[in-house]
């Protein structure tokens, strides 16, 4: 996905569920503190709260905009 699709289907602060280096990890519940952008390669990106550096978009989640997240 690109990231116009994905700013389009998800607007800054959605809940997400992040997953920083691989899906095999403990993921974190946090929320989306930028639009998606497209870097090199294909790559799309966005920076969520609590994690430094942009995170793939391949390693999140969207969730319900109800969703609680952690402080």
């Amino acid at each position: 996905m690109d990231a116009d699709t994905f700013n389009r289907l998800y607007a800054v602060g959605t809940p997400v569920r992040a997953f920083p280096e691989t899906r095999a990890e403990r993921p974190r519940i946090t929320r989306t503190r930028t639009a998606a952008v497209d870097v090199q390669h294909g790559l799309t990106v966005v920076h969520v709260d609590g994690l430094v550096g942009p995170i793939d978009i391949r390693g999140i989640d969207p969730l319900p905009d109800n969703y609680p997240v952690e402080a």
